[in-house]
């Protein structure tokens, strides 16, 4: 009898430590991503991060249930929940998915909902093994390398801006204030700074200095290859691109009336949202050619993928709709995802 307790024992000892070895080697052989790798595009950081297509999937916030975090396939097929929380501003790169959680929902106080409400999110593909790396609540943020870029948020301060490591440390303030991290090219994070009058800046990733680049009154700053597109305030709303090489601004959408308050880039194509009389979401090129007039009303909430571009209605935040990002446009459709 003290033989066999004797061995329940070792038995015992020997499964705690094979699970305590298993933790300590997950937990010391985290997944890094390379030095350059980048979480999602601008266009979508900017309109929310709310949907993010990485390797043959697009991870995002359904609106049909709650915008708990859910994963598809590039074409909208075999669509599946990872996990309850309310996902924005989501990144994915290597192994990660990293995401901005507001759990602060109608749905969730209604259920008396105990768990933290607001943080940043790294977990798996498949949306398991979640850690959680802020506690606190946050807007914007954006993924280059092994850093995530945010807005931070506490009563004190209000909104300033923070980088944090996927794995959880070097949680560190980077100014106090809070710029727009949703545009990174090449080292760097470019935005609008307030500071300067709404000047096109950046931040060096590298020395976390922060540099003007071009005087302009800026909104909503995109810059790829070679050009920096944004909003132009000062020439009435118009959606213009800064030619980075010789330094000249290109006109590629002027409004007769209205203004254009919102635009996605993705490739070749350029989606915008005009506000007045010719309101509604349009389609062109993005060097301001072939400018298609796609649906009419306030549009909100525009989303490109490889094959689809989503997009809402502010008079609807619940309803999804979809049209190509490429080709022909000839019809936009209703989707539901369950």
């Amino acid at each position: 009898m003290k033989k066999a307790s004797r061995i329940i024992i070792l038995i015992i000892v020997i499964c705690c430590a094979a699970g305590a070895g298993a933790a300590y080697y997950i937990n010391s052989h985290f997944t890094y991503n390379t030095d350059t790798a980048v979480g999602n595009t601008a266009g979508n950081l900017n309109n929310g991060g709310l949907f993010c297509e990485y390797d043959g999937k697009i991870y995002f916030s359904n609106p049909y249930d709650s915008d708990c975090l859910y994963v598809m396939n590039s074409d909208c097929s075999k669509a599946h929940k990872l996990n309850d929380d309310h996902a924005n501003s989501i990144n994915v790169s290597g192994s990660h998915i990293l995401y901005v959680k507001n759990n602060m929902s109608r749905t969730s106080i209604a259920g008396d909902y105990r768990g933290q409400m607001f943080g940043i999110v790294c977990t798996n593909l498949n949306g398991k093994n979640s850690k959680v790396l802020t506690q606190t609540k946050s807007l914007t943020a954006s993924l280059y390398g092994n850093y995530l870029y945010y807005q931070h948020y506490d009563n004190d301060t209000a909104l300033t801006f923070y980088k944090i490591k996927i794995d959880g440390k070097e949680n560190t303030k980077l100014s106090d204030t809070p710029y727009n991290p949703s545009s990174v090219y090449s080292g760097r994070i470019y935005f609008s700074d307030p500071n300067k009058q709404n000047n096109v800046s950046y931040l060096d990733t590298n020395s976390s200095q922060i540099m003007s680049y071009y005087s302009a009154n800026a909104y909503m700053v995109d810059a790829a290859g070679s050009y920096i597109y944004y909003i132009d305030v000062d020439k009435g709303y118009s959606l213009v691109r800064l030619n980075t090489g010789n330094m000249t601004l290109e006109l590629l959408y002027q409004p007769l009336s209205g203004k254009v308050v919102n635009f996605n880039r993705y490739g070749s194509k350029i989606f915008f949202q005009m506000e007045g009389d010719n309101a509604g979401l349009y389609r062109m090129n993005a060097d301001g050619t072939q400018v298609e007039y796609i649906a009419y009303g306030n549009i909100s909430h525009i989303h490109c993928t490889s094959q689809y571009t989503f997009f809402q209605y502010y008079e609807d935040d619940v309803t999804l709709y979809r049209i190509p990002t490429t080709g022909a446009i000839s019809k936009v459709e209703e989707i539901t995802i369950r």
